[in-house]
């Protein structure tokens, strides 16, 4: 099997935990959540439950060398065989992918706004995502088609031709282009007020909607419960420190969203709008606030949709491996054959997620007040994810010996990190999660 290189297998990691949750729905989930109690709030997440969560599915891959139901199946003692089940966490990862896609495709269509001109007026800001996001199904499925053809290509690659290939061109230009960014956000007057609203405390604003959220988002920005690390770690170089690996790919992420929110904050603070507008923040504040700064504005636009595009690729295409290794594996499939499979799904569903948006079918395709769409990413970022978080502290923390787990980490983390690592999978992680999703359920 062709092994991911060193630096290759933190990238492809890094690309697929930095995409789309950490800059394009991390600022907007800030923006409706309360700035900074939100931010709190995912950063306790992210440290106490995300990390550890990360570095025990790193295990489970590393350890096992196989996707992700064998791993399960492997692992298990001879008479809970069935825990292969919780392999199928790839499901996730199906449906992530299929509105993952459509957002890049809306990104297409903005890049191209960029370069042909933006929105001048909140009026007409408004009126042309609302036209295009509910009417225009002809761009739309156009885009999407481009955009899933684009992952086929790639996923047809394999590891180290296509993923590895990708995110080492990707990661450090979309790395370059956020850098430009903020060091241009720093120069404007309005950085400080995006700084004090991501950072400045408010407890009021802390409800379990906000909590399940954050944790939701913590998930959903490492790509955890999908099967994704599970599955890149197959390819973890032998000899490499996996801990260090886990620490390298977190703290990238983090830092990518909090400057995410920290450029965008800066671009609507000073431009007198307001930070609460969901997925309208970047299809519509930020396209009008990009037309008012002029030619500067049009280059940052370019500069940001790329960004944007380059992140949202590179996450998509990882949200797909976990599906193909499976069939690869577990059914003897070619690589090409097992791909077009998951496409096909992927594309099939990402085609109804996006009639989901469209005033034709909105009503038919539309269940308890959310689009097919909405229910799509609100199931899978508050539940779906972190319930797989929870399976695998179960498993990793009272099915298999510690005895056991502890050779696994064949020395990368010391007796003293060992014991506090260990104790938060076994208790802290699991039952944290449990309560912020029982609070949510029952509030």
């Amino acid at each position: 099997m062709k092994r991911f290189s060193n630096v290759g297998f933190v990238l492809a990691t890094a690309g697929s935990a930095i995409g789309l949750g950490g800059i394009w729905k991390f600022p907007y989930l800030v923006g409706q959540y309360g700035g900074a109690a939100f931010v709190l709030v995912f950063i306790v997440a992210f440290v106490l439950f995300g990390v550890s969560v990360f570095i025990a599915e790193m295990l489970f891959g590393r350890h096992t060398g196989q996707n992700a139901v064998s791993a399960f199946e492997t692992l298990a003692p001879k008479d809970a065989k069935f825990l292969k089940y919780g392999g199928f966490m790839f499901i996730s990862g199906i449906l992530i992918f299929s509105f993952y896609a459509v957002v890049l495709g809306w990104l297409v269509h903005y890049l191209l706004l960029s370069i042909i001109g933006m929105p001048t007026t909140l009026q007409e800001a408004q009126s042309v995502w609302g036209n295009f996001a509910s009417k225009e199904a002809s761009w739309q499925i156009l885009w999407h088609f481009i955009i899933v053809a684009l992952c086929a290509y790639v996923l047809n690659k394999g590891v180290k031709a296509g993923i590895e290939k990708l995110n080492l061109i990707l990661m450090p230009l979309l790395l370059f282009i956020f850098i430009g960014l903020l060091v241009y956000a720093m120069m404007q007057d309005a950085f400080w007020k995006s700084f004090t609203y991501l950072f400045a405390f408010d407890a009021s604003k802390l409800t379990p909607q906000v909590i399940a959220e954050a944790v939701g988002q913590a998930f959903f920005a490492l790509s955890l419960g999908v099967g994704v690390i599970l599955t890149y770690s197959n390819s973890l170089p032998k000899h490499g420190n996996f801990v260090k690996y886990a620490v390298y790919v977190a703290l990238m992420n983090f830092l990518f969203c909090l400057v995410a929110g920290l450029v965008i904050f800066t671009f609507i603070f000073g431009y007198g709008s307001e930070p609460s507008q969901e997925v309208g923040l970047v299809f519509i504040s930020l396209p009008l606030i990009f037309a008012k700064m002029g030619i500067t504005g049009q280059i940052i636009a370019f500069l940001f949709f790329v960004a944007l595009i380059f992140a949202g690729i590179t996450s998509a295409v990882s949200m797909l491996e976990p599906f193909n290794s499976y069939l690869i594996e577990r059914h003897n499939m070619s690589r090409k054959k097992a791909n077009f499979i998951g496409i096909s799904i992927a594309y099939l569903l990402g085609l109804v997620v996006l009639f989901s948006g469209l005033d034709v079918f909105s009503a038919d395709l539309s269940f308890f007040g959310k689009s097919l769409f909405g229910w799509f990413a609100y199931l899978t970022s508050t539940f779906m994810l972190p319930l797989a978080g929870v399976f695998m502290c179960i498993y990793m923390g009272w099915i298999l010996p510690k005895e056991k787990v502890y050779a696994m980490c064949e020395g990368h983390l010391t007796s003293f990190w060992f014991v506090g690592w260990y104790w938060t999978i076994r208790v802290i992680a699991p039952i944290g999660i449990l309560i912020v999703m029982f609070s949510l359920i029952f509030k």
